[in-house]
């Protein structure tokens, strides 16, 4: 093959039937049997216009099935086609009909791509003012150009600072988007500024630049929008460890990203970024926080156009779900804004399961999964398992493909919960986090981890704490590890590391909590008795003084100190210790 592609590269006249052999099997490698067939079609109508040939590249304009003609560019190299892109909405990664119809002419009509000189040989001999001129008709026809022109100028040239932060970066980098770019990569560059977004607000702003700019991005912007989604997920996961205010701004912003729905068109489909970020929001919010939600939407439904008020009653529904006294008007509200799956879910929890049933035939295929646990709660999953089955038999393709996996899953299911229980079981025989990571796997494919979670916590609070703790750092849950690091039932040796670490990870963002945790650690030390135990207690303690010192809180930090040395006055071996550690004690 090699020799071959370097035959067609070079096409001696006496070997001109093998190298069009040479570059119909590049061709073949690269796009596959039928791509190359639907580009034979294009090379019969003569498709391919405006070859041009520069060494191994290859350039031409191919006309598509519209309107349109896609510019296509091939780079040959001795194994056969290195790359190749079309800037058709399908040919990014340069398997597409047009490069097909492209190769296929090349092979056929080498003469239909005229050889042009390279940049170099095209500029030999051009003088300064000759390039001046060149160089100015290229921005009037181009003037995006114009950035790349003064990066290459000399430091001293003035130029805009490089943005800042990850929203002034990713907004570089959105701008520069245009039809026919590489999303992909444009979606890794964006996923390692959100790696790299430290704070909370980073990561919104970040998620913020991508879904403001989705016009831009265009239909085919999934990997991009899914850095966005990941974006929602973070932030929604920090907010179960945050303060009530954090928590509370985090909240609005996640609902208020439905606006960007809104504002786009698409506030209807269910897999929109601001349905997700408002279903995130339900997730983890409070009836209190729901309430002030609420409030909020109702705002924003007053200052709104019928379309924007049309769109945010529907997110009023489901913030107001259960929350009202007047159900009656709750549905009303539900069915003019035609939320069927959240009427479903209201009924089934009046136990008004007649209505219930009625609802659900009126969701959509999309949606209707989502019921499968209401159901079973109300001990109607069979019923509900024969009513995907009736729905699956007159769905569309998508949603008959999407509910008949469902299906088939359900009887795997069956033999997945037993797998589930007996996994239950190895945990509380054996509580290592191999175990725990097992049960949580069975659990999550099994869509029960939220209710299994609970159970496994308390075995693991009960019988390994220390494996318990070093899982809810590593999920980034502060305030639960918080929890069992100051439990003061007697813990196993070894626990005081654990507590150590949950105190050293609550330093930056909850000073207090970190030195009570350091003080439950010293009394722990005090409890083992000698000399050894009371220096790590003295160390402890010198812990909380830094901790809290660093704010401005020495007279806290000495009030726990004195109060810890009250508590334990008889002991003088202690006290000797902390006479030699912080000096004299407090009379």
């Amino acid at each position: 093959m090699q020799a071959m592609t370097r035959m067609a590269l070079q096409r001696p006249a006496n070997d001109v039937g093998d190298a069009r052999a040479a570059v119909e099997a590049a061709a073949l490698a690269l796009l596959g049997a039928r791509t190359l067939e639907r580009g034979r079609r294009y090379v019969a109508w003569g498709a391919v216009y405006d070859g041009r040939r520069r060494g191994a590249v290859l350039r031409a304009r191919c006309e598509g099935s519209g309107q349109e003609a896609w510019r296509v560019r091939v780079t040959l190299d001795p194994t056969g086609v290195r790359d190749a892109a079309c800037d058709c909405p399908m040919g990014e990664t340069g398997d597409c009909k047009h490069v097909a119809a492209v190769l296929l002419t090349y092979a056929r009509e080498p003469e239909a791509f005229v050889e042009v000189p390279t940049v170099d040989e095209a500029l030999e001999g051009v003088d300064a003012s000759g390039l001046r001129a060149l160089l100015g008709r290229l921005l009037l026809q181009r003037p995006e150009l114009e950035a790349l022109v003064e990066e290459a100028l000399p430091a001293s040239f003035a130029r805009p600072s490089e943005p800042e932060g990850a929203r002034g970066r990713a907004a570089a980098l959105l701008r520069g988007v245009w039809p026919g770019a590489d999303l992909d990569a444009l979606a890794s560059r964006l996923e390692a500024l959100r790696a790299e977004a430290g704070e909370m607000r980073e990561v919104e702003r970040l998620a913020v630049a991508i879904v403001g700019r989705r016009r831009r991005v265009g239909g085919d912007a999934g990997a991009v929008l899914a850095v966005a989604r990941r974006c929602v997920e973070s932030v929604a996961a920090g907010l179960r460890s945050a303060d009530a205010e954090e928590r509370a701004r985090g909240l609005r912003w996640l609902v208020g990203l439905y606006g960007y729905d809104i504002e786009h068109g698409c506030a209807g489909v269910v897999e929109a970024l601001g349905r997700t970020a408002v279903a995130a929001a339900l997730a983890i919010a409070t009836e209190g926080e729901r309430r002030a939600l609420a409030r909020r939407v109702r705002g924003a439904m007053a200052r709104g156009d019928e379309w924007a008020r049309y769109a945010w009653g529907a997110v009023l529904v489901e913030l107001e779900e259960g929350l009202t006294d007047d159900e009656e008007g709750w549905m009303e509200l539900a069915r003019a804004h035609h939320r069927p799956a959240a009427r479903c879910r209201r009924l089934l929890a009046l136990g008004r399961v007649a209505e219930a049933w009625t609802a659900f035939s009126e969701v959509a295929d999309v949606e209707l999964l989502t019921l499968s646990g209401r159901f079973e709660e109300r001990g109607l999953g069979a019923e509900f398992t024969e009513a995907v089955k009736a729905r699956a038999a007159r769905a569309g393709s998508a949603g008959r493909e999407r509910l008949v996996a469902w299906l088939r899953g359900r009887e795997e299911r069956a033999d997945e919960q037993a797998a589930l229980g007996l996994a239950e079981g190895v945990l509380a025989a054996d509580p290592t986090r191999a175990a725990l990571d097992e049960l949580r796997q069975r659990a999550e494919a099994l869509g029960r981890w939220g209710e299994v979670r609970e159970r496994a916590e308390a075995v693991l609070d009960a019988k390994a704490p220390a494996v318990l703790v070093a899982w809810l750092l590593e999920a980034g849950d502060l305030a639960a590890a918080r929890r069992v690091a100051e439990d003061e039932r007697a813990r196993p040796a070894g626990f005081g590391a654990s507590r150590v670490a949950v105190a050293e990870a609550l330093e930056e963002g909850d000073p207090e909590g970190a030195a009570r945790v350091y003080l439950r650690q010293a009394e722990a030390c005090v409890a083992q008795r000698g000399r050894a135990s009371y220096r790590e207690a003295c160390a402890m303690l010198a812990r909380v003084e830094r901790v809290l010192s660093a704010r401005g809180r020495e007279a806290e930090a000495r009030a726990l100190r004195e109060g810890f040395a009250a508590r334990h006055a008889r002991l003088s071996s202690l006290r000797a210790e902390l006479v030699q550690h912080f000096g004299p004690l407090a009379a």
